[in-house]
């Protein structure tokens, strides 16, 4: 289900990739950035409606697979966790898309190399102590998540400056 709430924003952030490619080829660093601004804005704006509907009604997109309550009840708790990573995850599909658009994707296996360890040994961790419980992952998937797209927009700053100072005209 939050495949599906995503794949807007993954739509747009990887639309960004090829124009920044074709930019970045023409040597305008100008429309690089300005395409990373507009797109992450749009991405941004787009996924925060995403959250406030799940936050608001998260049930309404489980009643069509299950009727079964206490289903519904857990599918709408995970939900609004989650929700709370959906900016960042759109941010992470941006840079992602930026960066192969650069022809430099290092950066980001770097960042997700980052979030892979930072929730899968926590996690590991975790699910052998005492008074484990399913949302502690869910906490940590918010943490980690926010984490790598941060992360993810340090990485891009770098090579901004790093790609894009040269190509000023």
């Amino acid at each position: 289900m939050l495949g599906l709430i995503q794949v807007p924003a993954m739509a747009i952030a990887f639309a960004a990739g090829p124009i920044v490619g074709q930019n970045f080829g023409a040597r305008l660093s100008a429309r690089v950035k300005e395409t990373f601004a507009k797109v992450s804005l749009l991405g941004a704006a787009l996924m925060f409606a995403a959250t406030i509907f799940t936050q608001w009604k998260p049930e309404l997109l489980l009643t069509a697979f299950t009727t079964d309550r206490d289903t519904i009840l857990v599918g709408a708790e995970f939900l609004q966790m989650v929700s709370l990573n959906l900016i960042a995850q759109g941010l992470i599909f941006l840079c992602s898309s930026i960066f192969q658009g650069l022809g430099h994707t290092t950066p980001q296996l770097i960042s997700s190399t980052a979030r892979l360890l930072t929730y899968a040994i926590p996690v590991l961790w975790l699910s052998v102590r005492p008074g484990f419980r399913i949302e502690h992952i869910w906490y940590l998937s918010i943490a980690t998540t926010n984490l790598q797209a941060l992360l993810s927009l340090w990485l891009l700053r770098f090579e901004f400056r790093k790609r894009l100072v040269p190509m000023v005209r």
